[in-house]
């Protein structure tokens, strides 16, 4: 065990199965890490090939991911090869048909700053989100998983933090105008 784990917990809305599944196939895990954007990824017989490029560091970094039939539907152990090497345990426990506890474990060399751990939580918070979305079935969800995959996820983490800001800013304006509209219609 290491001296500077990462822990967490999260219950989740998903059946463990849908989970498993997630994490095996691993492509839209991946490319929800708001930490690295994914530049490539390969799946072969043996395993998968990433390729990613870290946001802060701007490294770029070849792992080599186990093949996804080592993860089970009670969780596993995802290790990548590569440098810096990450391992994560991710263990699932059922609660009830549709929501499932994922306890989350990642080991590292030295203390985390607290902006890792803020990246953590966000991967985590938005793997959540994500297998939200996945587990319904209605239109609405199938649209958001729709533009999520065909879209969001394939930006790169600072276009989404872009997007987010020129949306944010768009909401601020329309609330701005609809004010000014109100006091010209009422006061004017």
């Amino acid at each position: 065990m290491s001296e500077n784990p990462y822990e967490r917990s999260i219950l989740l809305a998903a059946p463990a199965d849908l989970i498993a599944r997630f994490f095996a196939d691993g492509e839209a895990w991946y490319r929800l890490n708001p930490e690295w954007e994914v530049l490539a990824l390969d799946k072969d017989a043996s395993g998968q090939q990433l390729k990613v490029r870290y946001e802060r560091s701007e490294q770029e970094v070849e792992y080599r991911c186990p093949a996804s039939a080592d993860f089970c539907i009670t969780g596993g152990t995802i290790i990548f090869s590569g440098e810096p090497a990450r391992t994560i345990v991710l263990n699932l426990t059922p609660v009830g048909d549709r929501q499932t506890r994922l306890d989350w474990r990642e080991d590292f060399p030295a203390p985390l700053e607290a902006e890792r751990i803020a990246e953590l939580n966000l991967w985590i918070d938005a793997a959540a989100g994500y297998l939200a979305f996945a587990a319904r079935s209605d239109l609405r969800a199938r649209l958001a998983r729709w533009l999520l995959d065909r879209v969001w996820l394939r930006m790169s983490p600072m276009s989404r933090r872009i997007s987010l800001l020129i949306i944010g800013m768009e909401a601020l304006a329309l609330l701005l105008f609809i004010a000014i509209l109100v006091v010209y219609r009422f006061i004017g």
